[in-house]
């Protein structure tokens, strides 16, 4: 069952609006150079390029988000196209490609998720899998926290699945502000610390005025706003 734990007030406990909602994120396109680290020297080695819509499936309000990381040139491409309810952020359906190829192709219900997985050999494994409660996305990190309602101090627990990991718990803090300069000027940002599972943390910065995902880094590396999306974007 859905179980949110946010460590700020009482009355937030009891809030719906304590939940993640999609109509705190801004549409548009985003372009990130992803970096690596290795000692003391970090490098960029690839990009990625993100776009949110809104718009309507069947009368239904949804946003559409894509997610395409492109790194070493391409030779590690993966592009996610998420459908998920406008209010809620709960997902509607996942098509993961890799090299323009379907990886993954699902479908949340309200009780279970269905679709179809392709191996490294060309099989296809069915995906069918009941759900007890409430799941958000596990593939979409960056917009589901900026999605929540962050605020100094507060905490969340998050259940996801994932086509990987199964189900799991994003374990959120928000544990400062930041200004952050960025091509358009500095912007003030939460900090925000975010754990996917028993790892490590992620630090993601998300922009106060309008919840825009403007960077994260980890022990080995980080995304930060810039870079030539060009290829991908015309890859659309």
């Amino acid at each position: 069952m859905l179980s949110l734990l946010i460590v700020l007030s009482p009355v937030l406990l009891q809030d719906p609006s304590a939940l993640p909602d999609g109509r705190r994120l801004a549409e548009g396109q985003t372009c990130y150079t992803l970096n690596m680290t290795r000692g003391e020297v970090t490098r960029p080695i690839g990009v990625t390029w993100q776009s949110v819509e809104r718009t309507t499936h069947d009368g239904r309000e949804v946003l559409e988000v894509v997610v395409h990381q492109s790194v070493n040139g391409g030779a590690f491409d993966m592009r996610d196209e998420f459908v998920l309810d406008a209010a809620t952020l709960r997902p509607i359906s996942l098509t993961n490609r890799r090299k323009g190829a379907v990886h993954v192709r699902v479908a949340y219900g309200d009780d279970r998720i269905t679709g179809e997985r392709t191996g490294d050999d060309g099989s296809v494994a069915p995906i069918d899998v009941p759900l007890e409660g409430p799941v958000w996305e596990g593939n979409l990190f960056g917009l589901t926290f900026a999605a929540l309602p962050l605020a100094e101090g507060a905490e969340f627990s998050l259940p996801y699945w994932q086509y990987d990991k199964g189900f799991g718990r994003f374990t959120v803090r928000v544990t400062g502000s930041e200004t952050v300069e960025t091509p358009s000027g500095p912007v003030e940002a939460w900090i925000v610390d975010a754990a996917p599972g028993e790892g490590p943390p992620l630090r993601y910065l998300i922009s106060k005025p309008d919840h825009r995902e403007l960077a994260y880094s980890a022990a080995q590396g980080s995304q930060t706003l810039g870079g030539d999306c060009s290829a991908l974007e015309q890859a659309q």
